[in-house]
């Protein structure tokens, strides 16, 4: 393993670079006084220093700079490149600290029992009935902003309850011109260290999309929010030509039969294994988490890492902020994806190698309660598929209720989700799977599900409000006018916010929930599409049936049913209650 420091890093009288670089006969770089190419203003040598690296040591404060490098002849980026120009086509040289907005050092956010939103960047604010001058960009992640007398933006997402957003990538990605027009989800990385910058209000300046990007965890944490990334190391925009091949050809991604990998789909499947791109993921999670305050990190396609690889991660987080870094949250997709022979993929069937702080999503869990939306958008227990319920309650129960397909270590480690940017929203699905029928109780029942099962919780923004994309299943490119949250739509089914709004606070307020390694899942009942089950000091019961389902239990305070949620209480209960079909009901213990 090599020990120094990789990039180009800033010293008050010298700064220093260093690349690996292992087959390169010659490596030169190549200062730029801007990001414009034709600024170039000096060409030195580098020369091997050990282990595949080249590196040299240039006297002076070079920060301000941009800079590539020659790798035998061909141009290429640091691939440890802290920020860059516009498009990433030369690397900034900056020393950390330098673009810090104000107020960072006093930057906190104090860790939460998870309860998750997911949004994407430009879809948080570009919907035109806001109105907004920095529309889809970093900036817009403001507080103070109306539609009508509803909050939007960033005051929404803190009285919704929510305690994490994550934001859909982030890091640099090759699919839009930074400088222009353009949408994408941004899954095509070109970048691990460096924001976006479309994002950004200027995106040839590599010091405002570092300051915009913390300046929108900064504001997200004065809200009481934490901030998770959601993080593609599986694949590149592309391999040939890519940074990363143009300085070790081949190295980063995995080969078979003299052609790259495919198990991301994508084309070029990276390779966790080798020592060096471990060591990449491993160092850029670091870094993200140090420069920018990172609060969780969503690994993409996880099952195509290694076992060895997510642990070592998992470790290196602990060892920050004094031990705080185990409060960083890790949780990835977990699906198979054909591992070459011999390397333990972080997927379902390896979950007992995995740390138990690592989570996965379940979409054994999300199927039942919803469907699946392969070959077509099936039907799922909200749709009324009674059989499916002791599937379900196995798995919301993390096992206690009966075998469970997870292997889990924890309830802590998996993902509890019923729709996210991947396939048909929730609303969607529904919609599209029940014949015309009324789908908001099938909605709310989905919410209830999610926000009363042992694991972390997990909403796509607009969830809540019944978010359309109009039965578009793959939107990854499909512009404003599928993905923009709709905050008219929010105000129009204010209601149903609200009736998640309450979901959550009564989740909040549960403190089982808050050591979910600890939390105990007891099954009370459960007969032909209705079950009850107790968390902490509340009683939970969903009746998907045809019929009444009669709850005994002692006096309690009624806190959710069907139409209505309140963590206060919607009055009080006797000893029988009485759930109506297609109903659910919140008890808790009256004391």
């Amino acid at each position: 393993m090599i020990h120094f420091e990789l990039g180009a890093n800033c010293f008050d009288d010298r700064t220093e670079f260093a690349v690996f670089a292992p087959y390169a006969k010659s490596v030169k770089l190549r200062l730029f006084k801007s990001d414009d190419e034709n600024s170039l203003c000096d060409e030195q040598d580098l020369r091997p220093i050990g282990r595949g690296c080249f590196g040299a040591t240039v006297e002076g404060n070079l920060h301000g700079l941009y800079y590539t490098y020659l790798v035998d002849g061909r141009e290429t980026v640091d691939p440890y490149a802290r920020s860059c120009g516009a498009n990433t086509k030369r690397g900034l040289i900056f020393k950390s600290g330098s673009a810090d907005p104000e107020g960072w050092e006093r930057d906190t956010f104090v860790a939460k029992p998870p309860i998750v939103w997911e949004v994407h960047v430009r879809d948080f604010s570009a919907h035109p009935s806001l109105h907004l001058r920095d529309a889809g960009k970093y900036t817009a992640f403001a507080s103070g902003v109306t539609l009508g007398d509803k909050p939007v933006l960033i005051d929404y997402v803190k009285r919704l309850g929510v305690t994490y957003v994550q934001l859909m990538p982030t890091l640099d990605f090759g699919s839009v011109d930074e400088c222009g027009e353009g949408y994408n989800w941004g899954y095509d990385p070109m970048h691990y260290f460096i924001p976006e910058g479309s994002y950004s209000s200027d995106p040839h300046d590599g010091f405002v999309r570092v300051k915009e990007l913390k300046q929108l965890v900064m504001n997200l944490h004065s809200a009481g929010i934490g901030v998770i990334l959601d993080v593609v190391y599986n694949h590149t925009y592309f391999k040939k030509g890519s940074w990363l091949d143009c300085c070790a050809p081949d190295y980063y991604y995995r080969m078979s039969n003299g052609s790259p990998a495919n198990g991301s789909g994508c084309g070029n499947e990276t390779r966790s294994e080798s020592v060096m791109f471990s060591r990449m993921m491993t160092d850029s999670v670091v870094y993200l988490a140090k420069e920018y305050h990172i609060d969780g990190f969503r690994f993409d396609l996880m099952g195509l890492h290694d076992v060895d690889t997510m642990n070592r991660i998992r470790r290196a987080l602990d060892g920050l902020f004094d031990g705080r870094g185990k409060d960083i949250l890790m949780y990835g997709e977990p699906w198979y994806c054909f591992p070459p022979h011999g390397v333990k993929g972080a997927d379902k069937q390896n979950l007992p190698l995995l740390d138990e702080r690592i989570g996965v999503f379940n979409d054994v869990a999300r199927d039942a309660i919803r469907g699946s939306h392969f070959g077509g958008a099936g039907k799922g227990f909200v749709q009324g598929r009674k059989e499916l319920l002791h599937d379900l309650l196995c798995e919301l129960s993390a096992g206690q209720a009966g075998e469970g397909k997870l292997k889990l270590k924890s309830p802590a480690q998996q993902v509890l989700y019923a729709a996210c940017h991947d396939n048909y929203t929730l609303f969607d699905q529904l919609t599209l799977s029940a014949s015309g029928e009324d789908v908001r109780p099938m909605q709310r029942m989905a919410g209830f599900l999610i926000m009363s099962g042992l694991g972390i919780p997990f909403l796509q923004a607009g969830e809540e409000f019944l978010r359309s994309k109009g039965g578009d299943g793959n939107s990854y490119r499909s512009g404003d006018g599928v993905n923009a949250l709709d905050w008219e739509q929010a105000a129009r089914e204010w209601n149903t916010v609200e009736y998640y709004r309450g979901l959550i606070e009564i989740r909040k307020r549960n403190h089982a929930f808050d050591r979910l390694s600890e939390a105990k899942f007891v099954l009370l009942d459960e007969r032909d599409g209705a079950a009850a089950y107790k968390i902490g000091d509340v009683t939970y019961c969903v009746n998907n049936s045809e019929y009444p389902y009669e709850l005994r239990l002692k006096s309690g305070i009624l806190l959710a049913d069907i139409q209505r949620a309140s963590a206060d209480g919607l009055g009080e209960v006797s000893e029988k209650y009485e759930v109506p079909p297609r109903g659910v009901a919140a008890i808790r213990d009256k004391t």
